[in-house]
Formats: structure tokens, C-alpha cells, sequence
């Protein structure tokens, strides 16, 4: 309003001035009400025009602003949908999971037989050895009958089984052709035993990467979409050295004091994609068998031998596979540095191992922004056993302290020795085949308790924290 009333003080001076000074204006001529309003309307207008053209600028200017203002809030909440689709894509892909069928076990128990075992069902077979079983003979020779035992049990229960490429661990001591070529022989004698038909080709590759080897054999299903699982048989038997010995001297080999009494394991896993298709009414007999063999071929159905989804699993024989329960899912493992000796220092290296592995494992929310937090999602306490090969106490309390206290933070409670399977006091040093033997510890556990189950595979200087679970729908009735 000041600047109003100074404008029009201006305003009038000046046209006052211009009209006294400057115009030749008879003024005698003029009536004093013309006078009057040629002194007063002029600098009335100008103000009024003044102002209603800065009111129109402000106006303009505002709407500008307005719309610039509307353009960056539609601008930051396009960004913002944007990375939370990120982050849910993201969130997605870390739980993706791969889901366990089927799994054969064969070992040498340190002690006792676990007590866990007496849980197992027909689906988790479990075969504890004695050590006067095991023949003294070549490391390959020695793991031929009960490589072929195990894969001539998973033939048996799902004879599609025997199209899938069967995937092996490395044993540093051997030579990998031979280890392969003898484990080729293996898998057709088991094919050819089981089923009626000719056993048909496969191929036998080393498991690649290594650590958590659920994750690996996802890794393999991603990288062969054209395949629809995997077979995977580890087998190792770093006792047969000391088969002729009484008792194992720890005290020669420190490192052998972390990995355990030095044992057997034959351990076979069957791996299949989740949503594999299966026709309805599809029959256990080869098609081949179905069809009279004097129809003339025209007259034949034509039955393509490699499905889009099955890969090379005839259609006679998808619904063996398909049959077969799931066992557990596997979530994705999360690897770290843990080469501290100390539970503090150790707990924090394991914290944020824990914490992606249950987010990994849909077991704790990992949310966008607060308003997309869902507690109910938070069901770490859930977890109902701990698989580990973190050793002897005296060599493994800080990784158990460790793991203890991470769990804590999450509220829970797992006692880690009643309520634990330790590979290393249960089946000893099982070689190349320790990580096979402990995920199918965790399947095993978890399919009999109905329960998440946390794996927790030590190395040396690092380790890899994975949650094997029932299916979400189980969890959530």
C-alpha cells in the first residue's frame, strides 16, 4: 500500500509539473471542473494501469512458478517410483531362491548317529556308514558304489531325473578327466540299472565357483535357461589314508583341528526351476511303448524330444520330476571376511551377513520408505535350527559366540549347541564334499521341522551365511 501511495505521489508531481511547466495551457479557458479532473484522473490512471500490469506480472510469474513447482514434485515422485521400482526389482532378484526335490546322503558319523536323523523322511535319505565298511581301495574306486547307489535311488524315485546333467565337486588330489570320466560311468550304470529303457546321454561337469553350493547351481540354472535342473553329487573320503590307524592325531595337521577328524560323504542333490510346466494325464510309460509298432510313421504323433521347459526330459517322464515335493528353497548366500579370533570383532563382521541373509530369505523387511514397512514381514524368530562347521569348541566358541550374538539383535533365540548340527563333530572333515553335506543338513532339518534353518559355512579367512526355508505359502498358513 506505501509503495501504491508513493507511486501516485510520483505520478501527480510529475503530470502536475508537466502541465504547469512544459504544456502551453491557457489556464483562463479552462472550467475549474475540467481543471480539476485534468489534474486528478491522469496520475490516478497511471497509477491504476501501473499497478494492474504489476499485478498481471506477479500473476504470470506465480503461475510459472506454480507450474515449475508442479513439474519438479511430478519430476521427484517419478524418480522416487522409479527407485522403488528399482529397489523392489532388486529386492526380487536377491530372493530368488532355488528349490531342493530330492537329496541321498551317505556318511561316516564321528560318533553317534545325529539325533535329527530320526526326523528324516523318505525324501531325505540318509544312510550313516560304519568305517568298517569302507574298502581300502583308489579314492575314485572307493566312491564308485555309493555315488552309483545314490543316483540309482534318485533314478528309481523320479526317472526323469536321468536327463538332467549331473554336476560334481573338484578333488584337488585327482585328475579332473578321470573324475569325470569315472563319474560318467557311474551315472549310465545307475540309468541303466533303474530304468527299463537305454540310459540315455548326459553330461557330467565340475560344479564351477565355490562356497554355498545352492547358490552356485542357481548360478548354473541362470546361465542355462534351456535347462531345468541339475543333479549335483559330491563325494570325498579323505579317510581312506587312515583307514589302517587306530586313532586320528590332530596334533600333526593344526588346520585339520577346524575341519574335524578326517571322513566319508557321498552327498547327492536334486535341484529343479520352480513353475516347470506338466500336461495333466501325462503317463510314467515312454511314448515310444504307447505306440503300435505297425503304425505307419505318417500316422504317428509327432512328439518333439526337447521341450521348451523341460530341456531334454521326455513329456513321459516330466511328471516324476514334477511329483517330487519341495523339499526346502534355498535363499541366496551372503559371503564376508570373518578372520577375526575375537566374538566382538567377529559379531560385527557377521551382523550384516545376517541381516541380508534373511532379507535374501524373506525373513526380515527391507522397505523402501516407512510407509512401505510391513512387521509382519520380520519373522527372523521363525528360524528354527542352526547347520555350521565351525569345529570344536575350543577352535569354534567365538564363531558360536559370534553367531549368537548376531542372532540376538534379531531377537532370536537359538541355543547353539542343543539346537545346532556342527558337520565338523557329526561327520568330521568331509573334503570338497563339506558344503553339499551341510546344505543338505539345512534341507533336511528344515523340511522336518517346517522351519527356516540358517547355514552358516566358516572357510579360513571368510564365511557364508544362506537360510534354507519351506515354501512362503507353507510359512504363511
Amino acid at each position: 500500500m506505501l509503495r501504491l501511495l508513493t507511486l501516485f505521489g510520483g505520478f501527480t508531481i510529475g503530470w502536475w509539473g508537466l502541465l504547469w511547466l512544459v504544456l502551453p495551457l491557457s489556464w483562463q479557458r479552462i472550467s475549474p471542473s475540467a481543471m480539476l479532473l485534468l489534474h486528478i484522473v491522469p496520475p490516478v490512471a497511471l497509477t491504476l494501469g501501473l499497478r494492474w500490469w504489476t499485478a498481471r506480472k506477479e500473476k504470470k510469474a506465480e503461475a510459472e512458478r506454480q507450474q515449475a513447482e508442479a513439474a519438479a514434485e511430478a519430476e521427484r515422485v517419478a524418480a522416487r517410483e522409479e527407485a522403488r521400482r528399482r529397489h523392489q526389482a532388486a529386492l526380487a532378484e536377491r530372493r530368488q531362491t532355488i528349490a531342493c526335490r530330492w537329496l541321498h546322503c551317505s556318511a561316516v558319523a564321528v560318533g553317534d548317529e545325529p539325533a535329527w536323523l530320526a526326523d528324516a523322511d523318505e525324501c531325505c535319505q540318509w544312510l550313516p556308514l560304519q568305517r568298517d565298511e569302507l574298502e581300502d581301495d583308489t579314492l575314485l574306486d572307493a566312491l564308485a558304489a555309493p555315488q552309483r547307489d545314490a543316483l540309482e535311488a534318485l533314478y528309481l524315485a523320479a526317472p526323469g531325473a536321468a536327463w538332467l546333467p549331473v554336476y560334481t565337486e573338484v578333488i584337488p588330489t585327482e585328475s579332473g578327466i578321470e573324475q569325470l570320466a569315472a563319474l560318467k560311468a557311474v551315472q549310465q550304470e545307475a540309468a541303466a540299472l533303474a530304468l527299463d529303457a537305454h540310459p540315455p546321454l548326459v553330461e557330467c561337469r565340475f560344479l564351477p565357483g565355490h562356497g554355498a553350493v545352492a547358490e552356485r547351481a542357481r548360478q548354473v540354472l541362470l546361465q542355462m535357461p534351456e535347462c531345468p535342473g541339475l543333479v549335483l553329487l559330491a563325494a570325498d573320503a579323505p579317510i581312506l589314508p587312515l583307514l589302517e590307524e587306530d586313532e586320528f592325531d590332530a596334533s600333526a595337521d593344526p588346520e585339520q583341528a577346524w575341519r574335524g577328524k578326517p571322513g566319508f560323504a557321498v552327498a547327492c542333490l536334486l535341484f529343479l526351476r520352480q513353475g516347470l510346466p506338466c500336461e495333466e494325464g501325462s503317463s510314467a510309460i515312454p511314448q515310444n511303448d504307447q505306440q503300435d509298432p505297425y503304425q505307419p510313421y505318417w500316422e504317428k504323433a509327432q512328439v518333439s524330444p526337447h521341450s521348451t521347459n523341460w530341456g531334454a526330459v521326455p513329456p513321459s517322464r516330466q511328471p516324476s520330476l514334477a511329483a517330487l515335493p519341495v523339499l526346502a528353497e534355498l535363499s541366496q548366500a551372503t559371503q564376508g571376511a570373518a578372520a577375526s579370533s575375537r566374538a566382538m570383532q567377529l559379531s560385527r563382521q557377521l551382523q550384516p551377513m545376517l541381516d541380508n541373509a534373511l532379507v535374501n530369505a524373506c525373513l526380515l523387511d527391507y522397505p523402501f520408505s516407512e510407509e512401505d514397512a510391513e512387521p509382519a514381514a520380520n519373522r527372523a524368530s521363525s528360524l528354527g535350527w542352526l547347520v555350521h562347521n565351525s569345529g570344536e569348541v575350543q577352535v569354534g566358541g567365538a564363531r558360536l559366540s559370534a553367531l549368537s550374538g548376531a542372532l540376538s539383535r534379531h531377537q532370536v533365540e537359538l541355543h547353539p549347541i542343543d539346537q545346532a548340527s556342527n558337520s565338523v563333530r557329526e561327520w568330521g572333515d568331509a573334503g570338497v564334499a563339506t558344503a553339499a553335506l551341510l546344505c543338505a543338513t539345512a534341507i533336511t532339518c528344515s523340511h522336518a521341522l517346517a522351519a527356516p534353518v540358517l547355514l552358516a559355512q566358516f572357510g579360513p579367512d571368510e564365511a557364508a551365511l544362506s537360510v534354507a526355508r519351506p515354501p512362503l505359502e507353507e510359512m504363511s498358513s
